[in-house]
């Protein structure tokens, strides 16, 4: 079923978008518009599993604002099965992600939250260990995307001292020879963007496996420094830093803001509608996207004041 022509303008209008969100050259609009129609049209579908998880990077979806969530579903997804979203629950859940397993169709699978590999009853789903869910669906999938940092690097659930012996993706997938390059892509932060989940959707519908870092994060979405980025950098470069929260027109370094290593388009897209993003709230960047995100009592998330 091809799109009509007033449909193809909305995915082109969509997917300027997503590009212009971080200033992606023109011809990602015309692979982003085309991604979001094949994902409309079920070419491949989605389906969306749950481990060790808030549930933020569902509600960061919810909350999708260009288009709405009902959009975002109805027209530019063809979500097969979604923990929160669906009404099918335990047995009949099962039945449907082993159905779009069957079906022999390509299909991309996203992973949000941790998976418990030191605890198998942590998260079960109509009895079942999740891990014993989650493998087949990853060796069945064409993509693989780790929704957020506990997906992508285990995040708060593998902070050090867990006793469910939380692990990422990629960790899970190695340790059991499931094949991960050009198939897994890491969408981290706490919670993951919207747009930038999306994006990548849509990159691995149109166009296939995205160019990535080490990591596995996508390039495109991670090229920007924040620390130059900063409404705060004169204070920096004036050594200007702030000494408690509250401090006015002051470098929130000192309290633990981790804005020089930290690569992300926060400040470009910004959050809540693009109102707002951490840093321009007065609060320090905690490095939500990286791969020690929550994970060591060496590291907290603030130091203690004039400290």
């Amino acid at each position: 079923m091809e799109c009509n022509p007033a449909s193809r303008r909305e995915f082109l209008k969509f997917g300027a978008a997503l590009a212009a969100g971080v200033g992606l050259a023109g011809d990602m609009v015309e692979v982003f518009a085309e991604g979001l129609q094949r994902l409309a049209q079920g070419l491949p579908r989605v389906l969306w599993l749950q481990g060790q998880a808030c549930g933020g990077c569902s509600a960061s979806l919810l909350n999708a604002d260009k288009p709405a969530i009902l959009e975002v579903l109805t027209q530019r997804l063809s979500l097969a099965f979604h923990p929160t979203l669906s009404a099918a629950q335990g047995r009949l859940a099962l039945e449907v992600i082993e159905g779009v397993q069957r079906a022999g169709e390509p299909f991309l699978m996203v992973l949000e939250g941790a998976i418990p590999a030191g605890m198998p009853e942590a998260c079960r789903m109509a009895g079942r260990p999740f891990a014993e869910v989650l493998l087949p669906a990853l060796r069945g999938a064409q993509y693989v995307v780790a929704a957020g940092t506990c997906a992508s690097f285990g995040g708060i659930p593998a902070a050090e001292g867990s006793p469910t012996g939380a692990t990422s993706i990629r960790e899970f997938m190695e340790a059991r020879a499931v094949p991960v390059k050009d198939r897994l892509v890491n969408c981290p932060a706490c919670p993951c963007h919207p747009d930038e989940l999306l994006g990548t959707l849509a990159h691995l519908a149109a166009k296939g496996y995205p160019e990535v870092k080490s990591t596995l994060t996508p390039t495109m979405f991670a090229t920007n420094c924040l620390h130059f980025e900063c409404p705060f950098l004169p204070q920096f470069n004036a050594r200007i830093f702030a000494t408690r929260f509250g401090d006015a027109d002051a470098c929130l370094y000192s309290l633990g803001c981790r804005g020089l290593d930290v690569y992300a388009d926060c400040q470009r897209r910004r959050w809540n509608g693009g109102v707002n993003w951490c840093l321009a709230a007065a609060a320090p960047c905690l490095g939500c996207n990286q791969p020690h995100f929550g994970k060591s009592r060496s590291l907290p998330f603030y130091p203690r004041e004039g400290s």
